[in-house]
Protein backbone atom coordinates (compact mmCIF):
# COMPACT_ATOMS: atom_id res chain seq x y z
CA UNK A 1 0.00 0.00 0.00
CA UNK A 2 1.29 3.22 -1.10
CA UNK A 3 1.25 6.21 1.51
CA UNK A 4 -1.46 8.19 -1.12
CA UNK A 5 -3.45 4.94 -0.29
CA UNK A 6 -2.91 4.74 3.28
CA UNK A 7 -6.21 5.54 5.10
CA UNK A 8 -3.88 6.67 8.25
CA UNK A 9 -1.42 9.03 7.29
CA UNK A 10 -0.90 11.75 10.15
CA UNK A 11 -1.56 10.36 13.44
CA UNK A 12 -2.28 12.67 16.82
CA UNK A 13 -1.60 11.33 20.30
CA UNK A 14 -2.41 13.31 23.43
CA UNK A 15 0.64 13.70 25.82
CA UNK A 16 0.74 13.60 29.21
CA UNK A 17 2.48 11.57 32.41
CA UNK A 18 0.06 9.24 33.10
CA UNK A 19 0.30 5.34 31.84
CA UNK A 20 -2.59 5.49 29.79
CA UNK A 21 -0.57 8.41 27.63
CA UNK A 22 2.46 5.77 27.18
CA UNK A 23 0.29 3.12 25.97
CA UNK A 24 -1.42 4.75 23.54
CA UNK A 25 2.12 6.58 22.26
CA UNK A 26 2.73 3.05 21.80
CA UNK A 27 -0.34 2.58 20.15
CA UNK A 28 -0.20 5.42 17.82
CA UNK A 29 3.55 4.42 17.06
CA UNK A 30 2.43 0.83 16.38
CA UNK A 31 -0.23 2.21 13.62
CA UNK A 32 2.39 4.59 12.51
CA UNK A 33 4.52 1.78 11.33
CA UNK A 34 1.48 -0.54 10.02
CA UNK A 35 0.39 2.28 7.93
CA UNK A 36 3.86 4.51 7.10
CA UNK A 37 2.24 7.12 9.05
CA UNK A 38 3.68 9.99 10.98
CA UNK A 39 2.98 10.52 14.55
CA UNK A 40 2.09 14.24 16.29
CA UNK A 41 2.29 14.22 19.57
CA UNK A 42 0.24 17.39 22.00
CA UNK A 43 1.09 18.01 25.35
CA UNK A 44 -1.82 20.92 26.74
CA UNK A 45 -0.93 23.04 29.78
CA UNK A 46 -4.81 22.95 30.92
CA UNK A 47 -5.57 26.53 31.62
CA UNK A 48 -7.70 25.21 34.30
CA UNK A 49 -4.70 24.68 36.60
CA UNK A 50 -3.28 27.45 35.71
CA UNK A 51 -6.00 29.60 36.79
CA UNK A 52 -6.54 27.03 40.10
CA UNK A 53 -2.87 27.34 41.18
CA UNK A 54 -3.27 31.62 40.99
CA UNK A 55 -6.18 30.98 44.37
CA UNK A 56 -4.55 31.96 47.56
CA UNK A 57 -5.89 28.69 49.12
CA UNK A 58 -4.38 26.44 46.37
CA UNK A 59 -2.75 23.35 47.97
CA UNK A 60 -1.07 20.53 46.47
CA UNK A 61 -1.58 17.06 47.59
CA UNK A 62 0.71 14.08 46.46
CA UNK A 63 -0.22 10.49 48.20
CA UNK A 64 3.12 10.10 49.77
CA UNK A 65 3.63 13.04 51.97
CA UNK A 66 2.38 13.82 55.06
CA UNK A 67 1.12 17.09 54.82
CA UNK A 68 0.10 19.20 51.61
CA UNK A 69 2.10 22.17 50.02
CA UNK A 70 0.97 25.71 49.05
CA UNK A 71 0.63 25.96 44.90
CA UNK A 72 1.03 28.86 43.41
CA UNK A 73 1.14 29.55 39.41
CA UNK A 74 4.87 29.42 39.14
CA UNK A 75 5.21 26.17 40.37
CA UNK A 76 2.63 24.97 38.08
CA UNK A 77 4.18 26.68 35.02
CA UNK A 78 7.56 24.63 36.27
CA UNK A 79 5.65 21.29 36.54
CA UNK A 80 3.98 21.59 33.10
CA UNK A 81 6.94 22.34 31.68
CA UNK A 82 8.51 19.50 32.83
CA UNK A 83 5.87 17.12 31.88
CA UNK A 84 6.31 18.49 28.30
CA UNK A 85 9.62 18.02 28.11
CA UNK A 86 9.55 13.93 29.79
CA UNK A 87 6.55 14.00 27.39
CA UNK A 88 8.63 14.73 24.33
CA UNK A 89 11.52 12.37 25.34
CA UNK A 90 9.22 9.19 25.54
CA UNK A 91 7.62 10.11 22.40
CA UNK A 92 11.66 10.92 20.50
CA UNK A 93 12.53 7.57 22.32
CA UNK A 94 9.45 5.89 20.98
CA UNK A 95 9.54 7.11 17.60
CA UNK A 96 13.41 7.11 16.68
CA UNK A 97 13.31 3.23 17.72
CA UNK A 98 10.31 2.48 15.45
CA UNK A 99 12.18 4.60 13.09
CA UNK A 100 8.54 6.52 12.53
CA UNK A 101 8.48 10.32 11.74
CA UNK A 102 7.29 12.20 14.54
CA UNK A 103 6.91 15.68 15.41
CA UNK A 104 5.69 17.69 18.91
CA UNK A 105 3.60 20.35 20.29
CA UNK A 106 2.85 22.18 23.43
CA UNK A 107 -0.21 24.06 23.71
CA UNK A 108 -2.14 25.94 26.18
CA UNK A 109 -5.55 26.20 26.99
CA UNK A 110 -8.74 24.09 27.64
CA UNK A 111 -7.65 20.64 26.96
CA UNK A 112 -10.98 18.98 25.14
CA UNK A 113 -11.01 22.19 23.00
CA UNK A 114 -7.31 22.53 22.05
CA UNK A 115 -7.72 18.56 21.01
CA UNK A 116 -10.70 18.61 19.28
CA UNK A 117 -8.73 21.41 17.03
CA UNK A 118 -6.15 19.29 16.42
CA UNK A 119 -8.11 16.54 15.36
CA UNK A 120 -9.65 18.18 12.95
CA UNK A 121 -6.14 17.95 10.65
CA UNK A 122 -5.07 14.51 11.26
CA UNK A 123 -6.74 10.85 10.01
CA UNK A 124 -7.09 9.49 13.78
CA UNK A 125 -6.97 10.36 17.29
CA UNK A 126 -5.11 8.18 19.86
CA UNK A 127 -5.96 8.69 23.71
CA UNK A 128 -5.40 7.03 26.82
CA UNK A 129 -8.06 5.78 28.77
CA UNK A 130 -8.30 7.74 32.10
CA UNK A 131 -10.20 9.80 34.89
CA UNK A 132 -9.78 11.15 38.11
CA UNK A 133 -12.13 8.75 39.67
CA UNK A 134 -11.28 5.31 38.22
CA UNK A 135 -9.29 4.25 35.19
CA UNK A 136 -11.42 0.67 34.94
CA UNK A 137 -14.52 2.42 35.70
CA UNK A 138 -14.74 6.06 34.37
CA UNK A 139 -14.11 7.76 31.51
CA UNK A 140 -12.74 11.33 32.05
CA UNK A 141 -14.82 14.16 30.17
CA UNK A 142 -12.18 15.11 27.85
CA UNK A 143 -11.94 11.34 26.40
CA UNK A 144 -15.95 10.84 26.13
CA UNK A 145 -16.88 14.44 24.49
CA UNK A 146 -13.69 13.27 21.90
CA UNK A 147 -15.01 9.85 22.01
CA UNK A 148 -18.45 10.59 20.52
CA UNK A 149 -18.11 14.17 18.95
CA UNK A 150 -14.61 14.60 17.27
CA UNK A 151 -14.30 14.88 13.49
CA UNK A 152 -12.24 12.40 13.29
CA UNK A 153 -11.28 7.99 13.92
CA UNK A 154 -10.48 8.01 17.59
CA UNK A 155 -8.87 5.01 19.29
CA UNK A 156 -9.49 4.94 23.13
CA UNK A 157 -7.41 2.24 24.67
CA UNK A 158 -6.07 1.62 28.65
CA UNK A 159 -3.09 -0.22 27.79
CA UNK A 160 -1.17 -1.35 24.77
CA UNK A 161 -2.67 -4.25 22.89
CA UNK A 162 -0.04 -6.85 21.21
CA UNK A 163 0.13 -6.94 17.64
CA UNK A 164 -1.34 -10.43 17.56
CA UNK A 165 -4.23 -9.84 19.39
CA UNK A 166 -7.24 -10.46 16.71
CA UNK A 167 -9.16 -7.54 15.11
CA UNK A 168 -12.70 -7.59 15.61
CA UNK A 169 -14.83 -5.32 13.14
CA UNK A 170 -18.84 -4.29 12.32
CA UNK A 171 -19.33 -3.96 8.55
CA UNK A 172 -23.16 -3.04 7.59
CA UNK A 173 -21.89 -1.23 4.40
CA UNK A 174 -22.42 2.42 4.83
CA UNK A 175 -18.91 4.58 4.07
CA UNK A 176 -17.63 4.68 7.78
CA UNK A 177 -18.45 1.09 7.78
CA UNK A 178 -16.27 0.41 4.70
CA UNK A 179 -13.64 2.64 6.14
CA UNK A 180 -13.34 0.42 9.50
CA UNK A 181 -13.34 -2.52 7.34
CA UNK A 182 -10.66 -0.97 4.87
CA UNK A 183 -8.61 -0.31 8.08
CA UNK A 184 -8.97 -3.65 9.75
CA UNK A 185 -7.68 -5.36 7.15
CA UNK A 186 -4.62 -3.25 6.87
CA UNK A 187 -3.89 -4.02 10.32
CA UNK A 188 -4.62 -7.94 9.57
CA UNK A 189 -2.33 -7.55 6.89
CA UNK A 190 0.42 -6.17 8.59
CA UNK A 191 1.06 -6.38 11.96
CA UNK A 192 0.90 -10.48 12.81
CA UNK A 193 -0.98 -11.45 10.49
CA UNK A 194 -3.69 -10.57 13.04
CA UNK A 195 -7.25 -12.99 12.49
CA UNK A 196 -10.08 -10.83 11.41
CA UNK A 197 -13.44 -11.32 12.66
CA UNK A 198 -15.99 -9.27 10.36
CA UNK A 199 -19.81 -8.81 11.69
CA UNK A 200 -22.56 -8.34 9.90
CA UNK A 201 -26.00 -7.33 10.87
CA UNK A 202 -28.47 -8.97 11.19
CA UNK A 203 -30.16 -8.80 8.08
CA UNK A 204 -32.45 -10.39 5.50
CA UNK A 205 -30.76 -13.10 3.49
CA UNK A 206 -30.36 -11.13 0.45
CA UNK A 207 -29.02 -8.04 2.36
CA UNK A 208 -26.49 -10.73 4.54
CA UNK A 209 -25.46 -12.05 1.21
CA UNK A 210 -24.73 -8.99 -0.70
CA UNK A 211 -22.35 -7.72 2.62
CA UNK A 212 -20.75 -10.83 2.89
CA UNK A 213 -19.73 -10.70 -1.08
CA UNK A 214 -18.74 -6.65 -0.76
CA UNK A 215 -16.08 -8.03 2.62
CA UNK A 216 -14.71 -11.24 0.41
CA UNK A 217 -13.98 -8.39 -2.26
CA UNK A 218 -12.40 -5.97 0.30
CA UNK A 219 -10.20 -8.81 1.99
CA UNK A 220 -9.60 -10.72 -1.43
CA UNK A 221 -5.77 -9.98 -0.31
CA UNK A 222 -5.46 -10.78 3.48
CA UNK A 223 -3.09 -13.94 4.23
CA UNK A 224 -4.39 -13.70 7.86
CA UNK A 225 -7.18 -16.14 9.04
CA UNK A 226 -10.89 -14.61 8.19
CA UNK A 227 -13.82 -15.23 9.93
CA UNK A 228 -17.41 -13.45 8.97
CA UNK A 229 -20.10 -13.98 11.55
CA UNK A 230 -23.64 -12.73 10.77
CA UNK A 231 -25.06 -11.50 14.34
CA UNK A 232 -28.55 -12.38 15.97
CA UNK A 233 -30.28 -9.60 16.96
CA UNK A 234 -29.84 -10.54 20.36
CA UNK A 235 -26.04 -10.63 19.70
CA UNK A 236 -26.39 -7.27 18.13
CA UNK A 237 -28.60 -5.04 20.87
CA UNK A 238 -25.69 -6.94 23.20
CA UNK A 239 -22.51 -6.68 21.08
CA UNK A 240 -20.47 -5.13 23.96
CA UNK A 241 -20.26 -9.12 25.86
CA UNK A 242 -19.32 -10.51 22.64
CA UNK A 243 -16.58 -8.55 21.54
CA UNK A 244 -15.19 -9.15 25.23
CA UNK A 245 -15.39 -12.72 24.70
CA UNK A 246 -13.46 -12.62 21.26
CA UNK A 247 -11.05 -10.13 22.63
CA UNK A 248 -8.19 -8.14 20.80
CA UNK A 249 -9.05 -4.78 19.04
CA UNK A 250 -13.08 -3.57 18.34
CA UNK A 251 -13.58 -1.40 15.66
CA UNK A 252 -16.83 0.05 14.83
CA UNK A 253 -18.23 2.93 12.62
CA UNK A 254 -19.92 5.74 15.12
CA UNK A 255 -23.46 5.14 13.40
CA UNK A 256 -23.66 1.77 13.60
CA UNK A 257 -27.03 -0.08 14.80
CA UNK A 258 -25.04 -1.89 18.39
CA UNK A 259 -24.61 1.61 19.55
CA UNK A 260 -27.95 2.59 19.10
CA UNK A 261 -28.73 0.87 21.99
CA UNK A 262 -26.02 1.57 24.39
CA UNK A 263 -24.04 5.05 24.60
CA UNK A 264 -20.09 4.74 23.68
CA UNK A 265 -18.80 5.56 27.15
CA UNK A 266 -20.99 2.48 28.42
CA UNK A 267 -20.03 0.35 25.31
CA UNK A 268 -16.53 1.14 26.38
CA UNK A 269 -16.45 -0.17 29.96
CA UNK A 270 -18.51 -3.38 29.15
CA UNK A 271 -16.04 -4.56 26.43
CA UNK A 272 -13.02 -3.24 28.34
CA UNK A 273 -10.71 -3.53 25.31
CA UNK A 274 -9.27 -0.48 22.81
CA UNK A 275 -12.13 0.61 20.97
CA UNK A 276 -11.48 2.78 17.32
CA UNK A 277 -14.57 4.57 16.07
CA UNK A 278 -14.88 5.16 12.70
CA UNK A 279 -16.35 8.20 11.31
Amino acid sequence: MSEEDSPLQRILVALNASPHSQAALEAAVRLAMDFEAEVEGLFVEDETLLRAAQLPFAEEVRAFTASPKGLTNQRMKRQLRYQAEYAEHILQQTAEQAEVAYNFEVVQGDVTRELMNAATEVDLLVLGRTSRTSSRRQLGSTSETLLTDAPTPVLVLREAVPPQQPVLVYYDGRDAAKAALDVAVQLSRRSGPRPLTVLLPADDETETDRLREEVRARCNQLDAPLSVHVLTRAESRRLSAFARRKGGLVILPADCNPLSHVPLRQFLYEIDRPLLVMR
